[in-house]
């Protein structure tokens, strides 16, 4: 959790601290599950540090080494498996956005990683939030439009976004997509709703508009491009974020 933290107050440092300690207990605990889970914390953690292509390789190698006795553990093996393979694609998506020379290179991974992920989500068959994961099948599609995003395919984005069992999200993870899909209508050229969109977010968890560094930025872009009639609406959550006027 100190990890998810200090990622949503910008602070990848500690981020990646806490996730190679979270690593280093799992291990001695041998429990295969924990294991899982602790790996996909470090995967995000270095992701969000700069690490991109360096996460993918080890949340893939993680989930290669214990994908069997992932398996064999029931629904818990199955989220954290799953989890892997998205924050693998997430990983890729990120190496592709940072790579000038060769980001197809990572971009081609996506569909495969997803694909593995929607399995395990088959596998277990619901929406769930087993071992703080809200894996299954609606938080894949979430992925994909984040996955969109990142490559900054807004329109993309826009159109793949699910509305079945949207409503069965904790809020944190609803507040999520929406800041995902205010950034793909800002990238698809649809200004006022990715602001309507934003404070549909905040309304939900404020936390993840107003704190999160990368939705913040939304803001500001917003703020430098214009929002038509939604700019007193915006300017107000601009001051709420904490930017500068």
């Amino acid at each position: 959790m100190t990890e998810v933290a200090a990622i949503k107050w910008g602070d990848t440092e500690l981020a990646l601290i806490a996730g190679h300690r979270a690593v280093t207990a799992a291990e001695r605990s041998e429990n295969p599950v924990l294991m899982a889970s602790a790996a996909r914390h470090l995967g995000n953690a270095m992701t969000n540090h700069g690490q991109a292509a360096d996460a993918a390789r080890f949340v893939l190698a993680s989930a290669h080494r214990l994908q069997d006795e992932l398996l064999r553990s029931g629904p818990g093996g199955f989220s954290v498996l799953g989890m892997l393979y998205l924050k693998a694609a997430m990983a890729s998506a990120a190496a592709a956005e940072a790579d000038d020379r060769n980001p197809a290179a990572h971009a081609r991974q996506l569909p495969d990683h997803l694909d593995q992920a929607d399995e395990h989500a088959a596998r277990l068959g619901r929406d769930d939030n087993l071992l703080w994961t809200s894996f299954g099948p609606t938080n894949v599609s979430l992925s994909r439009v984040a996955a969109h995003v990142q490559l900054s395919e807004g329109a993309d984005a826009v159109a793949v976004i699910p509305t079945q069992a949207f409503s069965n999200l904790p809020k944190e993870r609803r507040a999520h997509l929406l800041a995902d899909r205010a950034l793909g209508e800002l990238q698809a050229g649809q200004r006022e709703k990715a602001v309507d969109t934003l404070l549909d977010a905040e309304e939900l968890a404020p936390e993840e508009v107003q704190c999160r560094p990368r939705t913040k930025t939304t803001v500001e872009n917003l703020r430098l491009l214009g929002a038509g009639s939604a700019e007193g609406r915006l300017r107000t959550l601009a001051d709420r974020c904490g930017l500068p006027r």
